[in-house]
């Protein structure tokens, strides 16, 4: 690699730069981000709409769609922001290009950690056993989270083997990431804890902005114009009992909730990428390695040339 090619300065970076530069990224592509979107949501929508069409499915299974079709979507996006932060891509690769049988190996590995981190919600929220909600719960800090942080990096340290930083075992860098989230697992939690509330707070404010535009522009209902009397303050009762009932079974509620879900999903993933950077810089001076090591090539080519 090449220092002079990076486009992210390998920098110590808190919580909130780390979302700071995530939002920069998704504006700066947001036309590649919106057909990489679309290829995931476009689907994962129709799905939505057809199970809460015809079997009334409720909120915690739309959630659970949304779940897993972002697991892709974040193996895409991370593995192409990765090559380009190395300076290895101008931009995002095109849709035709992504879809690679070492990049489907590798969401085919990542969906498959999903579905072992979701047994633990699956087990408290579709079952109606007291003793499998308690096991539920139980599974969800032992061993949860521990798999969530175990295998979180999972594309970052593939992404990075690609470009070549951790080729071999003995020059890798990925080899001490299990010990560094040994080492700082309460950093991690709380970053990983706050990126999750910020992107579900964005979530839901884009989702209400949105339903209010639709409604006052295009005429369109979707929660607020199938409340009646929403607006009114002498009402407030009603509405929010009708909210409540539409967003756990209407299917435009659904819908476009989950649409929403997948749109913000993107930011939290990206920042949770530059977390990773920030852990390897930060606790194990990544950053003076890496360029050790480029000096180092430099030097051997040179002696070779003499």
């Amino acid at each position: 690699m090449r220092f002079h090619r990076m486009n992210v300065a390998l920098v110590p970076r808190n919580a909130f730069n780390c979302l700071d530069l995530a939002i920069r990224f998704y504006g700066r592509f947001l036309i590649p981000l919106l057909k990489l979107w679309a290829v995931f949501a476009l689907p994962a929508c129709l799905l939505v709409y057809l199970l809460s069409y015809y079997f009334l499915i409720e909120m915690k299974t739309a959630i659970t769609v949304a779940y897993f079709f972002s697991s892709p979507l974040g193996v895409l996006l991370t593995w192409n922001s990765a090559l380009f932060s190395f300076g290895e891509t101008q931009g995002m690769g095109s849709i035709k290009r992504l879809f690679q049988p070492p990049l489907i190996r590798l969401m085919l590995r990542c969906l498959f950690d999903r579905v072992l981190l979701f047994i633990g919600p699956a087990l408290l929220f579709y079952t109606d056993s007291f003793l499998t909600s308690m096991l539920g719960i139980f599974y969800l800090f032992i061993p949860g989270i521990w798999l969530a942080f175990r295998n979180g990096f999972r594309v970052e340290q593939a992404s990075l083997k690609q470009i070549g930083i951790a080729g071999q075992q003995e020059n890798s860098h990925d080899h001490r990431t299990k010990d560094l989230i040994s080492t700082h697992f309460s950093t991690l939690f709380w970053r990983g804890t706050w990126t999750f509330f910020f992107c579900y707070i964005l979530t839901c404010v884009l989702f209400i902005t949105f339903d209010y535009l639709c409604y006052t522009l295009l005429d369109f209902n979707i929660l607020i114009g199938q409340m009646p009397y929403a607006l009114d303050p002498d009402n407030i009762g009603d509405p929010i009992s009708n909210a409540l009932l539409l967003m756990s079974s209407d299917p435009r509620v659904l819908t476009v909730f989950t649409g929403f879900i997948l749109l913000i999903y993107p930011i939290g993933r990206l920042a949770w990428f530059f977390t990773y950077l920030d852990l390897r810089v930060r606790y194990d001076c990544w950053d003076m390695e890496l360029r050790m090591a480029e000096v180092s090539q430099r030097l051997t080519r040179r002696e070779a040339a003499l």
